[in-house]
């Protein structure tokens, strides 16, 4: 049941982008989520997950522990309506309804051109930083029975190290 309760990283990569209208350090990654038999079931009886994307662009320090350059999350709802036998997917202001279960957390597990840092964040070459990131859904915003019931809900892919992009050092 445990290889069934995972979120696997599958690929990602830090860049910065070009001078244009959002300069700064951006973050895609990819993940497979897969769902319990029994998350499920809850979620199609009306249950909503929220998951939550983290990302840590970090500074390695020699002599200290590593320094926390910038610092992001997301949050993400998914539910189901039972109405309309969709689900939906939303999150900072947009939300976006699908017809199976397969395609909501496709898009649920990618991130896409994420803006984590201003271009000045970074300075120095690529290899003084490391980037990781994870999503794990929020047992915090589950009903008070399911927090406690059972380990089918301790879904997380745990920090990953993003490759960063040599490009992302500044001139």
């Amino acid at each position: 049941m445990a290889e069934e309760n995972s979120i696997f990283y599958t690929s990602g990569s830090v860049s910065k982008e070009a001078p244009g209208d959002s300069p700064g350090v951006y973050v895609n990654a990819s993940f497979t989520i897969h769902l319990p038999t029994a998350v499920e079931e809850s979620l199609r009886r009306g249950v909503s997950l929220y998951f939550t994307t983290e990302f840590s662009l970090l500074q390695k320090r020699w002599y200290w522990t590593d320094k926390n350059i910038a610092s992001r999350s997301i949050r993400r709802k998914l539910s189901y309506s039972l109405l309309t036998r969709k689900y939906f997917l939303g999150g900072e202001g947009l939300s976006q309804s699908f017809a199976s279960l397969e395609e909501a957390l496709s898009v649920l597990g990618s991130v896409r051109h994420w803006r984590v840092a201003s271009p000045r964040a970074v300075s120095g070459p690529f290899q003084d930083y490391s980037a990781r990131i994870r999503i794990q859904l929020d047992k915090s915003r589950l009903p008070r029975p399911l927090q406690i019931s059972s380990t089918d809900w301790d879904m997380t892919s745990g920090w990953v190290s993003l490759p960063i992009s040599p490009t992302v050092s500044a001139p």
